[in-house]
């Protein structure tokens, strides 16, 4: 059996070699495809202008970190109106444009923050093998898509520190359903000064 099927690596992919660095699991892999499309204009592209490697983390494998070297090339968009001259082929969605891990490990880790939150989610992930901190597993659920606002009747807000005696913060909740009106738009304001 092909070591692309065991991972669930993308078609396209090919896997040269497979390492343990400093208790990291790193495969290496390189791209087959001949062509790829211009992000800009969509156009085909063969002519090659180089080659680079991105390091992407993975899901872990048998609790032990993985990362992927992915030997990815650059190609000359060839048409004359399109303002991108070179770009880089992608991998979606098995990895977005300039992200650092895949798909599958960054909503595996949306997933963790969901059922346990900031650092519980982290201490679940070290147990998994997972390298991640707690302010990620936060962000990672604050990227998540929200519901449109409807009109709110009666509004709550909780005042709190996100760093005690340093740094405050506010939240906006519906209190007729209970849920926060919108995370992502957490009101951080520095400490109170004193009057004197």
């Amino acid at each position: 059996m092909k070591v692309e099927l065991i991972l669930a690596l993308p078609e396209g992919l090919e896997v040269t070699n497979i390492d343990v660095i400093d208790g990291v699991l790193t495969i290496s892999a390189v791209s087959t495809h001949t062509s790829a499309c211009c992000p800009l204009c969509s156009s085909l592209a063969t002519r090659i202008h180089g080659h680079y490697t991105r390091t992407i983390a993975d899901l872990p494998c048998a609790g032990q970190p993985v990362h992927l070297l992915v030997h990815v090339r650059k190609f000359f968009c060839e048409v004359t109106t399109c303002a991108r001259k070179i770009f880089v082929e992608r991998i979606a969605p098995f990895v977005e444009p300039w992200a650092r891990v895949t798909t599958r490990l960054s909503e595996s880790v949306q997933v963790i923050g969901l059922a346990t939150g900031g650092m519980l989610g982290a201490r679940v992930t070290d147990r998994l093998g997972i390298q991640t901190c707690p302010i990620t597993i936060l962000r990672r659920m604050m990227a998540l898509p929200t519901e449109p606002v409807e009109p709110v009747v009666e509004l709550g807000i909780d005042d709190f520190a996100f760093r005690r005696g340093r740094k405050f913060g506010s939240i906006l909740v519906d209190m007729q359903s209970h849920n926060v009106i919108d995370p992502r738009r957490l009101i951080a304001r520095p400490k109170p000064q004193k009057r004197g």
